[in-house]
């Protein structure tokens, strides 16, 4: 075997300041969610949740503007945190059941948890029905209420905690 000593023909014309005019990993823009962007996010996790659920035949109507509440108060809520709004993990429920989980950035630590309850609008008509006249519907209809509450939970402690 011979060994070859390394020459400058390698290094022909390698300027090591003009190998990358891109920024490095810790100057390079991290892309934070926007309130539309989120609310539209909200959007697809629900739709993709009630397919897969049984209320795949129900018919379900979100008020227009909760969404879009959920979103502004999710990321305001998150402002404070490590990660910021990246490092959220929602959680949507529904009259107290789970129906939908998603991390805003998958590609960032979880640092806390956003709870999103959303509950039946108990003032519709439908309400007024009983149970067997909704029971003979071909799968219902839904009404989400336009009021909803939101929580965060911490999943680490600080020192000055």
């Amino acid at each position: 075997m011979e060994i070859l000593p390394v020459t400058s023909q390698f290094n022909v014309g390698f300027n090591s300041e003009k190998a990358w005019n891109g920024p490095t990993w810790r100057e390079a823009p991290v892309p934070v969610p926007t309130e539309t962007a989120l609310a539209q996010r909200l959007e697809r996790e629900l739709r993709a949740a009630k397919g897969a659920s049984e209320l795949a035949t129900a018919e379900v109507l979100v008020p227009a503007e909760l969404l879009a509440r959920a979103s502004r108060q999710t990321l305001a809520l998150a402002e404070g945190e490590p990660c910021g709004s990246r490092g959220a993990a929602v959680i949507v429920d529904v009259a107290g059941r789970r129906l939908a989980a998603f991390k805003i950035d998958p590609n960032t630590l979880t640092t806390h948890e956003i709870h999103l309850h959303l509950e039946h609008d108990a003032t519709n008509w439908t309400s007024l029905l009983p149970q067997f006249l909704k029971n003979l519907t071909r799968g219902g209809t839904i009404i989400i209420s336009p009021q909803f509450t939101i929580e965060k939970k911490k999943l680490f402690r600080s020192q000055a905690d």
